[in-house]
């Protein structure tokens, strides 16, 4: 029986790491390590992750310390090159795996042929809301079999690096992930865990991973928000060029569906970006004009009919100047109403 190797990176997390560390001590599957990477947290979380894991664990384990914060790519690439399981899982300190899913997908992943380089499966996104979970819509059960690596970068159909288990071998082979990254690192070494392998979907009827995000500030958008909306476009643009190799998306020769999947996500960073910061809209335009010279959205209907006679960047002028005159009527109505 193979060994799977839980990575836990976290930063500040006591109250929210013995969730994830338990999820893992309640696994079916019995040949576990797990190593916790502390990222230069200010609060007892190393503490209170050393305090249950001597309490709890019977596997193998280990709390490692870093002196300061380096990000999520450098803390993973820590437990990467401690680890020593054939596979592995990675585990943000505010996520939950189902008491199942290592059992499950290693069924599938100890007699998978040597291409493959994942095996992943359905996921639940949740909001964390004064210390409990309000989970959100149906589950995904994304499936990137078949498709070009790029698409791992695509929201309808990219996998959750959390919900896989990956060869240890893999990792070690593009040698982990890349350090300069604090978003999109995932989706961006999942890419290249593509490129040499392949991603196996093992199906379940129910979510194996489970995907947190505390609701005490936005998670990606403006000044006041975990992320920044300016930045995590421009780094996704950056990123599926990459993807590219820098040149056009007509040298992938993408299927039509995940074509229209790909450009409707450059559409709506897009919209994002002229709406919330004139200037990264342009950086990104430049950038996205590299990938698809002749781009146009395909929706809203009137700003793709306009695209065509003018670029979509003046289409984006025309459209603002449009609603102008409805939002000055709103705006007068709202005066009546209030003086009435």
């Amino acid at each position: 029986m193979e060994l799977v190797s839980v990575i836990i990176p976290t930063h500040n997390s006591e109250t929210l790491v013995t969730h994830a560390i338990d999820s893992v001590i309640a696994q079916t599957y019995p040949h576990i390590e797990i190593i916790v990477v502390d990222d230069g947290s200010a609060d007892n979380t190393v503490t209170v992750a050393r305090t249950n894991l001597q309490k709890h664990c019977k596997h193998n384990w280990q709390v490692l310390e870093r002196g300061s914060n380096g990000g999520p790519s450098i803390t993973r690439n820590v437990g990467l090159r401690t680890a020593r399981g054939a596979w592995i899982q990675f585990l943000d300190s505010d996520d939950l795996l189902a008491a199942t899913k290592i059992e499950r997908q290693m069924a599938v992943g100890m007699n998978a042929p040597s291409d493959v380089a994942a095996v992943h499966s359905s996921w639940k996104r949740g909001s964390i809301r004064a210390g409990h979970t309000e989970w959100e819509g149906q589950f995904c059960t994304p499936n990137i079999e078949g498709k070009a690596p790029i698409m791992c970068l695509v929201k309808r159909v990219r996998p959750l690096l959390g919900a896989a288990l990956v060869r240890r071998t893999v990792l070690e082979q593009i040698r982990g992930f890349n350090e300069s990254l604090r978003f999109w690192e995932c989706e961006e070494i999942n890419v290249r865990i593509a490129k040499v392998g392949r991603f196996k979907q093992v199906p379940s009827n129910e979510p194996l991973y489970f995907w947190r995000r505390p609701r005490d500030k936005d998670y990606i958008g403006g000044s006041e928000a975990k992320y920044r909306s300016t930045q995590v476009a421009l780094g996704w643009i950056e990123q599926v060029l990459r993807a590219t190799g820098n040149q056009p998306i007509d040298t992938i020769r993408l299927p039509k569906r995940d074509l229209r999947f790909l450009l409707d996500e450059c559409t709506g960073w897009a919209r994002q970006l002229y709406s919330d910061d004139r200037e990264a809209f342009e950086k990104y335009m430049i950038r996205l004009r590299t990938l698809e010279p002749r781009f146009r959205p395909k929706s809203p209907w009137h700003l793709s009919i306009v695209s065509l006679c003018i670029t979509y960047e003046r289409a984006e002028v025309v459209a603002e100047m449009m609603r102008r005159p409805r939002h000055l009527v709103r705006r007068a109505l709202c005066k009546l109403a209030l003086k009435e």
